[in-house]
């Protein structure tokens, strides 16, 4: 009797385990989840889409002081550069040179003509008792004088950008050095064009950031919007 009652006791608590959805369930679960995330990336959508609105006229104001250089023939990519920038003849002139590329890279660049070579490796910027230094890849040619141009690296070209905003209302002191040195003060007039350059690669590399979001987000919308479809379907049969 009391072995029947044991059998009857597990039997009675094997019945009243953890429920197990049905197939219906799992399908409204999914469709739930899957809700949900298409909710998650529209949000993102409507987010970044409302940006961009933002600043893409502020963009597209701006490159209208921009002159876009490119020579068909032998470059893949163009870029952006303010008048004030560009080389004029050879460049016979001691100035630092930016620009921005269609493929969004930021160059800035060390132009020293002189009498005689300096083989200049590095600059160094100082203002307001605040020192650093830059290195790039050297170019020198002679025409009708020595001409170097140093090419500063990826890191290094934003940096000195950012350097010249914040210094952008005192005096900047450069120095070019290598086998010799040479220093000059930035003119105010390419510290505009320089604080106006780092400007265009901000406002730039926003508007990728935002539009490579906005796409992978609708990609997922629409993996999501495709599952959904056949349930509806479904439910309307």
């Amino acid at each position: 009797m009391r072995k029947l009652s044991f059998i009857l006791l597990v039997a009675l608590l094997a019945g009243c385990g953890p429920h197990k959805p049905t197939v219906s369930e799992l399908r409204e679960q999914k469709h739930l989840s899957d809700s949900m995330a298409m909710l998650q990336y529209r949000q993102t959508m409507n987010y970044t889409d409302s940006i961009l609105q933002h600043i893409l006229p502020t963009a597209d104001t701006l490159l209208k002081q921009f002159r876009y250089v490119k020579n068909e023939r032998y470059a893949d990519h163009g870029y952006y550069i303010l008048p004030q920038l560009q080389t004029a003849g050879l460049g016979q002139r001691v100035y630092i040179q930016a620009y921005v590329t269609d493929d969004f890279k930021t160059v800035v660049r060390s132009m020293y003509f002189g009498s005689r070579a300096i083989k200049h490796n590095r600059l160094t910027l100082s203002a307001d008792s605040v020192t650093n230094t830059y290195h790039g890849d050297l170019y020198v040619f002679d025409s009708d004088g020595v001409h170097e141009i140093l090419t500063l690296g990826d890191d290094d070209a934003v940096a000195l950008l950012r350097f010249v905003n914040a210094f952008e209302h005192e005096r900047i002191k450069v120095t070019l050095n290598g086998e010799r040195a040479h220093a000059y003060w930035l003119q105010d007039k390419d510290k505009t064009a320089l604080v106006e350059t780092l400007r265009l690669q901000t406002l730039m590399s926003d508007i990728r950031t935002l539009e490579d979001r906005y796409r992978q987000a609708s990609l997922q919308f629409e993996k999501y919007a495709r599952r959904i479809a056949p349930s509806h379907t479904e439910h309307a049969q």
